[in-house]
């Protein structure tokens, strides 16, 4: 009689339950990107505030899946410009400054906003500038949803301003007092100019470089010259003369009258109009 054994043997299973946490798949994309304001292109140094760019960046499909955007810029921070670069400064809706680059953008019910500035008392060029903004949307688990690319491009127009410094600035007559031959006179008001340009100044004399007797115009007159800037201009025909753009937005130019070497002239009163034109010149 045979007798078969049996061995059981038996496995022991243990079911290892491991929690998973899932997230909700976001599906959010950049949506609609508004400019809400702009003053980029008026922008002129001796203003008080500064330059401003507002952008704003919606979302679509967000389901409050808490996404964020990170902001870089082709140029890193500046308008590229023929002439010269301007550095501006990148704020957020709490107008806190974003450094480093690639801080992160929150969004609040699907936008947030993007402000751009031009500090005060930068000095700008006329002349067209750009930059390439580059946003890049992010869920939760740091995975890039989307990326967008906005051009910045911006035309600041040339323009250029005259005003009077010194002696009488709040008359345009400028009295010699009395008139003594080979005399220079330095009573003269001084011009202030501001620009973002390189600018032509025309200087037109009414008598062509005299000073002419109020009632006999023609039989007494006394020739003269301008002076500018140290160096002697005659006005028997127009003057103009470009001032090239060094970088800075002002400059002053100085003003002085020299009399001939007159001889055996009529008492009285002996005047002259003089004209002066500042203009920008475009490239």
């Amino acid at each position: 009689m045979c007798i078969n054994k049996v061995r059981l043997v038996v496995n022991c299973v243990f079911l290892l339950i491991i929690p998973q946490y899932v997230f909700a798949q976001c599906d959010a994309k950049i949506g609609e990107i508004r400019h809400l304001y702009d003053d980029f292109e008026s922008y002129y140094s001796s203003q008080k505030n500064p330059a401003r760019k507002e952008i704003r960046v919606n979302l679509t499909n967000d389901n409050a899946c808490n996404a964020y955007m990170l902001l870089s810029t082709e140029n890193q921070s500046q308008l590229k410009g023929q002439f010269q670069s301007i550095r501006y400064q990148i704020r957020n809706d709490s107008q806190k400054l974003i450094l480093p680059f690639n801080t992160r953008f929150t969004f609040i019910d699907s936008a947030t906003n993007i402000n751009l500035l031009i500090p005060v008392g930068t000095i700008v060029r006329a002349g067209k500038y750009q930059d390439k903004l580059v946003l890049k949307l992010f869920d939760g688990n740091d995975t890039l949803l989307d990326e967008k690319y906005l051009e910045i491009q911006e035309d600041i127009p040339a323009r250029a301003s005259l005003s009077i410094l010194g002696y009488n600035t709040g008359s345009s007559n400028v009295y010699l007092g009395e008139l003594i031959p080979n005399k220079e006179y330095n009573m003269l008001p001084t011009f202030k100019v501001i620009t973002n340009t390189d600018v032509k100044l025309y200087i037109s004399s009414e008598n062509r470089g005299e000073l002419r007797h109020r009632i006999y115009k023609s039989k007494y007159t006394i020739g003269y010259f301008l002076s500018l800037d140290g160096g002697l201009v005659n006005l028997k025909q127009d003057y103009n003369r470009v001032f090239s753009y060094n970088g800075r937005n002002d400059f002053l130019m100085e003003l002085r009258i020299r009399l001939d070497d007159f001889r055996n002239q009529a008492a009285g009163e002996y005047t002259d109009v003089l004209r002066f034109q500042i203009s920008p010149l475009n490239y």
